[in-house]
């Protein structure tokens, strides 16, 4: 393990170690086209031609984007590094480490991706820097700090997903009432399924249980297909059995219960991960026949929403394997053992 690490150092380190020669235009416009095609392999051998032959933003360019095609952290990390010395301040530098932090907020080291972004002041040239700062406050409970951060995005892309998370600081504050008017804002915006998804948790959390009940019904007819919608249904699952006043089996409460669970630290076992929902769509609905409490977690990653099928969740990791072995022994599906917030 330690050798194949020390390898792909060097082999990274040749990369950054060439001497630079006349740019290479040509070839970067080419490895932009393949990444949107999706044609990685063409590209790295495109992108590693221009690190190579190269010098000043193309290069840095260059060596950002063969970053985001490594497979290893690790990898990519070294790359990140080498950008952001060479030109902190710069268009590449800031990006660069943007990226940094977000691998540190993927590993849930919150307080490391807050460091860097702080420590690079990225937030006065990245809506990014500022969203993802916020984002790791708002993990570290640190609330007037993650509003503060959120405050300052002012991009189209991200301005949306900052007011849910303002909405999140809110609640995160006690201030309920001024989480549920944010979500309320939202509800026709670029974010609207998201944030009615929110705003009906919001009343639900408040007692309007009939307000939040509306609001399932409502996701759920207007686009069955969603993971909201989905999860609107359990919802209202879960309403119908409190209403009932019936006790329901453990083992299903924990496949069914509301945010309030999904959000507490612990375990799920996830089957799947997917950029495209309707893929994982397809695999939760082959798996509800077979597991109960499937349900599919969606969350923003660099830009683009996330859809994770997942069945459960467990206060201890032994919880979540002795109920992962028993799914493998009698479906024969196999899954991940994945840590909540």
């Amino acid at each position: 393990m330690k050798s194949s690490f020390i390898g792909t150092v060097l082999g990274v380190a040749s990369v950054l170690a060439c001497a630079a020669a006349p740019a290479s235009s040509s070839d970067l416009s080419t490895a932009r086209r393949d990444i949107a095609a999706m044609r990685y392999a063409e590209a790295e051998r495109s992108l590693r031609e221009v690190a190579k032959s190269s010098a000043g933003d193309e290069k840095l360019e260059a060596l950002y984007r063969l970053a985001g095609l490594k497979k290893s952290a690790a990898e990519a990390e070294i790359l990140y590094r080498e950008i952001a010395r060479t030109d902190p301040a710069g268009r590449w530098g800031v990006a660069a480490t943007v990226e940094l932090a977000k691998i540190r907020f993927a590993l849930g080291e919150y307080t490391a991706a807050s460091s860097i972004l702080e420590t690079a002041g990225a937030c006065r040239r990245s809506d990014e820097a500022c969203y993802f700062g916020g984002l790791s406050d708002l993990m570290l409970k640190r609330y007037p700090a993650a509003k503060g951060q959120f405050a300052k995005v002012k991009g189209e892309r991200l301005r949306p997903w900052a007011e849910i998370a303002l909405g999140d600081a809110d609640a995160g504050l006690d201030d309920p009432s001024a989480a549920c008017r944010r979500y309320e804002s939202l509800t026709r915006s670029p974010v609207g399924t998201t944030a009615k998804y929110r705003y009906a948790e919001c009343l639900e959390k408040q007692g309007d249980l009939a307000g939040a009940r509306a609001i399932y019904e409502e996701l759920r007819e207007e686009d069955s297909q969603t993971p909201e919608a989905i999860l609107a249904g359990e919802k209202l699952e879960a309403l119908r059995g409190d209403k009932r006043g019936g006790a329901r089996d453990e083992t299903e409460t924990a496949g069914t219960k509301g945010t309030e669970k999904a959000l507490a630290s612990g375990y799920t076992l996830q089957f799947g991960s997917f950029g495209d929902r309707a893929n994982a769509i397809k695999l939760a609905a082959e798996l509800k026949g077979k597991i109960p409490g499937v349900r599919i977690d969606s969350e923003l990653v660099d830009f683009k929403e996330v859809h994770r099928v997942r069945s459960g969740y467990f206060k201890t990791r032994a919880e979540a394997e002795r109920r992962a072995e028993e799914i493998a022994r009698q479906t024969g599906e196999n899954c991940a053992i994945m840590p909540l917030p």
